[in-house]
């Protein structure tokens, strides 16, 4: 095993080492997560990498589409539950793809969205799992850390108001796996609303650098209730994650 695939192993903030395949067979929620960096492409790549036990949810961000070239794209065995793309400016956006008949219910961010500072969509799902609002918030590097700040306070006590189990896939650009100014602001808006931070490895490689600027931000009341794995599939130069 080289050292690319080490670090796919799972760490699990209590327990055993644990890598990616042994989530199959699974009757779990499954939540797949990437930062897939251009979609129109790479669909059937992405389907071969989950075909063998394919994820209820994909966060699919940095898809790079327009509202119109996203509702083309075709992924098998999934429909487009919610999206924002770009409309005067290239490449961002976030999509969630939901599997065949599982029903959910698309909830309204547009208002919410500033391009490069805060890109977001959401749907939740039926009562049978507590109303789970699934959030997929995209945030660039360029964007303004404050306004982001801003925006997402606001969407969350929108679902914080109706009453939703929150768990957010988002790539923020804030490295998790350091401590920093930007991280504590994050962390204060969130723990607000109970959320936490579950990535603990890195998502993404430099030439001489390791960071995590993708993650997975769970209520606090269901820490240990889920289990979080690396994913490797080559598509992008951010590793996936998969939230069961």
């Amino acid at each position: 095993m080289d050292n690319h695939q080490q670090k796919t192993c799972k760490i699990e903030k209590e327990g055993i080492i644990k890598d990616s395949s042994q989530v199959r067979g699974n009757t779990s929620l499954k939540i797949f997560h990437q930062n897939i960096r251009g979609l129109g492409n790479k669909t059937n790549e992405l389907y071969c990498h989950l075909q063998h036990d394919l994820p209820h949810i994909l966060h699919l961000l940095e898809h790079h589409l327009s509202e119109s070239g996203l509702q083309l794209i075709h992924l098998t065995d999934y429909s487009l539950g919610a999206s924002y793309s770009r409309k005067t400016f290239l490449k961002g956006g976030v999509s969630i793809f939901v599997y065949r008949n599982l029903k959910y219910n698309t909830i309204k961010t547009d208002e919410y969205n500033i391009y490069k500072d805060i890109e977001a969509c959401a749907i939740h799902l039926d009562s049978t799992l507590n109303k789970l609002c699934i959030l997929a918030v995209y945030r660039s590097p360029k964007g303004d850390f404050t306004i982001f700040l801003k925006q997402l306070d606001l969407i969350l006590q929108k679902l914080y108001d109706n009453k939703y189990s929150i768990l957010i896939c988002g790539d923020v650009n804030v490295n998790y796996l350091i401590n920093s100014n930007r991280r504590s602001q994050l962390d204060a808006v969130l723990h607000s609303y109970n959320l936490m931070g579950i990535v603990e490895f890195p998502t993404r490689y430099g030439l001489n650098s390791q960071m995590a600027k993708n993650n997975d931000f769970i209520d606090t009341s269901t820490l240990g209730k889920c289990e979080l794995y690396p994913s490797v599939n080559g598509l992008s130069d951010h590793d996936a994650q998969l939230v069961i």
